[in-house]
């Protein structure tokens, strides 16, 4: 860890952080936080030394990151040390990350453990995952998705992770959650595995968040390139997305009812799947409420009588995702929730537009496709265009690289939209 210092400069990268992001965080609107990223922009290129030396002129005032070596001051030195991360011969590199801990990593990274199932697959997507040595168990379960990732070493399972067998391993680096809603892991975590092990939290899950957190993570692995060329890929769908949605007025945008894979466990402020719904559009009937997945009474679901209702299900690979390969229990469970005790008479249910979503992209890296079958849910006509299984198939192909047709196999949407 470095100084007091640079703690308060932590302090003011999430100020700064809070204040320049717009929601959707599309690539040119989220801020760096890695030291060297001077101007506070997405990347860390030439511009950083230009605005470092215009620090060093007097023509700029010091920013979050501009103090790259922690020293203090902002020099000569801080100068070479963003033109070796450009190059990509740093030695170390200092990162804000999700826990809100400042993190300085020794390079280069020859082996880690991965603690969540999300730096897992983010990981596949820069192709490095050749150093991962151990896996949480819900990876080793999704052989179909993580072929030979599910063959490695368990080291986390649940919220048991065995900092043993992680400390015999000798990993460089584990990453983990920074927050999982329920407290800080990777603060817990670090107190088992540091200084053997530096532990690096990256949640890599809320659409808010997951374009820095990306970037982040290629730098670390030294894969910046590949990991810019994926969040260029799903923002552009987005962003095609939101220029639609943007063209709706408030006051047409449809009410939604989204329950997560808990039987009426609804989706507030601070889920992904709330996230997800803004950005196709949709008015979340569930927003105002306390806690990002609140319980909720049927009879409350009835009176607010949703116009769409969008369940999201996975629960160990029984109802939906990558392991299905028919859609009789999404259809099962949609039944289920169109007979329940009275929402025969919500508009939704009278309209048919009851939805299950597989979890598989909801609240994961993948989220983007997710936001994409969201946005054929709510609005059939001003999407009619949009494919979200054609974008879901090149991103299984191109980015994860599997032979994987999902003409013939998996459930991730039911009714699947036309």
């Amino acid at each position: 860890m470095r100084s007091m210092n640079r703690k308060r400069c932590a302090l003011m990268a999430m100020v700064l952080c809070v204040s320049l992001v717009v929601f959707p965080a599309f690539a040119e609107s989220f801020t760096l936080k890695i030291y060297g990223n001077a101007n506070l922009d997405s990347i860390i290129d030439e511009k950083d030394i230009d605005y470092i030396n215009e620090i060093i002129k007097g023509g700029q005032l010091r920013t979050a990151f501009s103090d790259v070596n922690g020293d203090g001051k902002v020099d000569e030195q801080d100068i070479k040390l963003v033109e070796r991360i450009i190059s990509g011969t740093e030695e170390n590199l200092t990162l804000i990350d999700s826990a809100n801990r400042t993190v300085t990593v020794k390079y280069p990274i020859k082996s880690l453990v991965s603690l969540n199932q999300h730096s897992a697959e983010c990981i596949k997507i820069l192709g490095e995952e050749g150093k991962i040595i151990g896996v949480e168990q819900y990876v080793a379960d999704k052989k179909d998705f993580f072929p030979d990732l599910s063959k490695l070493p368990v080291v986390k399972s649940g919220s048991n992770c065995d900092f043993e067998k992680i400390l015999s391993m000798k990993p460089d680096v584990a990453i983990a959650y920074g927050w999982n809603g329920a407290s800080f892991v990777a603060i817990e975590y670090a107190k088992s595995l540091e200084p053997h092990v530096t532990v690096i939290g990256l949640n890599l899950y809320q659409p808010k968040n997951i374009s820095q957190e990306m970037a982040q993570l290629g730098y670390l692995m030294g894969k910046p390139k590949e990991a810019y060329d994926f969040i260029s890929f799903y923002e552009t769908y987005l962003k095609k997305i939101a220029e639609r949605v943007s063209e709706i007025p408030d006051e047409k945008k449809v009410r939604v009812y989204l329950e997560q894979n808990k039987d009426f466990a609804a989706a507030s402020n601070g889920s992904a799947l709330n996230d997800m719904c803004f950005i196709a559009g949709g008015n979340n009937i569930g927003l105002g409420l306390a806690g990002s997945s609140p319980t909720v009474d049927p009879e409350w679901v009835i009176k607010e009588n949703p116009e769409v209702i969008v369940k999201t299900a996975n629960h160990g690979n029984k109802y939906m995702g990558y392991e299905k390969d028919n859609a009789t229990d999404a259809k099962e469970l949609r039944a289920s929730i169109i007979n329940r005790t009275g929402w025969q008479n919500i508009k939704a249910v009278k309209d048919d537009r009851v939805f299950m979503l597989s979890d598989s992209n909801a609240g994961k890296p993948s989220f983007f496709i997710g936001v994409a079958y969201l946005a054929k849910f709510f609005y059939p006509e001003q999407f009619k265009d949009l494919d979200p299984e054609g974008i879901h198939q090149e991103y299984l192909t191109r980015f994860q690289r599997l032979d994987y047709d999902l003409k013939e196999r998996g459930v991730f949407a039911y009714p699947r939209p036309a």
